[in-house]
């Protein structure tokens, strides 16, 4: 990275992230909790944020620390979306006062406990050896380069910010005509980073960036809920043929009808990130964030 005063300010952006991570990672029994599970997930992917966009040479032992933030991150998502399709599948339960279909979803679920017993004992294995205590060793023997230019923080944050910027705007308007679950998924991950990247970088704009990153949250929370959406589709699926071969005709019928329910559900939350896409190509966001960083650019 050339730009000093944009490699201070990033480091300052990696502080308290890593330091956050240090915190939740030192909680007892996180490791079997779904919610400190998913919290030391999200600091996690907050961190690999910061650390997409810092010079490497300026912390030592860079490349391993990386590596190792990766495979936890990794590792993190293993229960995940178990823990999500448990959550969903409960909520339904609650509003379905059906009791075949509280049956059903009982199965459901007792499936998905099984698997995540499954899951759970060789992750908090290999979470205890991959010791976040150890990525405190990013921040010893920082070495920072003095600022010599003060006006660098804007070229070099949109240095950063262009290559997500286009792929998104490239990416939306397809989307937008065609419902397609693993492009949108994608395209969640690619939003899910331009807003974290943004977090980091909103020092370098000369107005808060609150409006903006909401914005991005909800278009990132439809496509999230569309995609758990769409894998206990898969699951559901997965589980309904079973049934019906082995003459199990009221828990399969009680499926299809669960699997009804889920799909409205899916397709409701894609209009609703058709709506909120739209939006974002009326508005000119994408557009509107380049002027706003660099107001004397050209187009």
């Amino acid at each position: 990275m050339s730009f000093p005063e944009l490699t201070i300010l990033l480091h300052q952006a990696l502080e308290p992230r890593l330091v956050r991570l240090l915190e939740l990672g030192r909680v007892e029994g996180w490791q079997h909790d779904p919610e400190g599970l998913h919290q030391v997930r999200v600091t996690s992917r907050r961190v690999r944020a910061v650390l997409d966009l810092v010079d490497p040479g300026v912390y030592p032992g860079f490349r391993h620390h990386e590596r190792r933030l990766k495979r936890l991150t990794k590792a993190l998502g293993a229960t995940r979306e178990l823990d999500v399709h448990l959550i969903h599948l409960a909520a339904m339960k609650g509003r379905d006062p059906d009791p075949v279909h509280g049956a059903l979803i009982e199965h459901v679920q007792d499936w998905l406990d099984r698997r995540r017993l499954k899951i759970c004992k060789p992750l908090v294995r290999e979470l205890e050896s991959l010791s976040i205590e150890e990525l405190s060793g990013l921040l010893v023997d920082v070495t920072l380069p003095p600022v010599l230019v003060a006006t660098d923080q804007p070229q070099g944050a949109w240095r950063c910010l262009e290559p997500l910027v286009r792929r998104l705007q490239d990416a939306l308007p397809p989307l937008l005509e065609h419902e397609d679950a693993e492009a949108l998924h994608a395209f969640r991950i690619q939003v899910k980073k331009l807003r974290y990247t943004l977090e980091t970088l909103e020092p370098a704009f000369p107005a808060p960036l609150q409006d903006w990153l909401q914005r991005l949250k909800s278009l990132q929370t439809a496509l999230g809920e569309h995609h758990d959406l769409a894998m206990l589709e898969a699951v559901l699926w997965e589980l309904q043929a079973p049934l019906a071969e082995r003459g199990r005709s009221i828990l399969a019928a009680a499926s299809l009808d669960l699997l009804a329910a889920v799909a409205e559900e899916r397709r409701g939350r894609y209009e609703r990130f058709r709506k909120q896409g739209k939006d974002f190509v009326a508005a000119m966001l994408f557009f509107n964030l380049r002027r706003m960083l660099l107001p004397g650019a050209a187009r």
